[in-house]
């Protein structure tokens, strides 16, 4: 039962080291503006993320067995509580899996949310640049009697040829 759950969370330390190269990779990428390889980043996240989604359901029922085996309450069972139910061998190795753990989402939060703000940037610099370009576009021609001389061209929302 404890090695099921020690190479279950090494399985998922493994992927959220995984998911921090990729965020790093990502946040270097938004940087350098590169749309495509934005692109496979994303996808490989969403990958990474759908297998470690699998990974917490098993973890979750582990943890229902553990809790039930040693007769606690699994609701608010922190990773420190299973290690003390341990015994000193897997507790060292549960512990240790903890504070990777923490190293990890410690870099990885941050990161995510500096990505974020970098995408919301570009895409606010996108949006900008459409609007120029379609203000540019539109003509303030004017005929005799106030009646607009040619059809104002702009972002429209629907096809009217659909």
């Amino acid at each position: 039962m404890w090695d099921r759950l020690i190479a279950l969370m090494s399985e998922l330390l493994d992927l959220y080291q995984a998911l921090l190269t990729l965020s790093r990779q990502k946040r270097e990428i938004l940087i350098a503006g590169k749309a495509q390889s934005l692109e496979s980043i994303t996808r490989q996240e969403e990958l990474l993320i759908l297998q470690a989604g699998k990974l917490e359901v098993i973890r979750e029922k582990l943890i229902r067995e553990i809790a039930d085996h040693c007769g606690v309450s699994p609701q608010g069972l922190s990773f420190a509580a299973i290690s003390e139910l341990a015994e000193p061998a897997d507790a060292e190795r549960l512990s240790a899996l903890g504070t990777a753990f923490e190293q990890v989402s410690h870099e990885l939060v941050p990161l995510n949310r500096l990505n974020t703000e970098l995408i919301e940037q570009a895409l606010r610099f996108v949006n900008y640049s459409i609007n120029i370009l379609t203000q540019s576009q539109s003509s303030n021609t004017y005929e005799p009697h106030g009646k607009s001389g040619q059809p104002q061209a702009g972002r429209a929302f629907f096809d009217a040829k659909a």
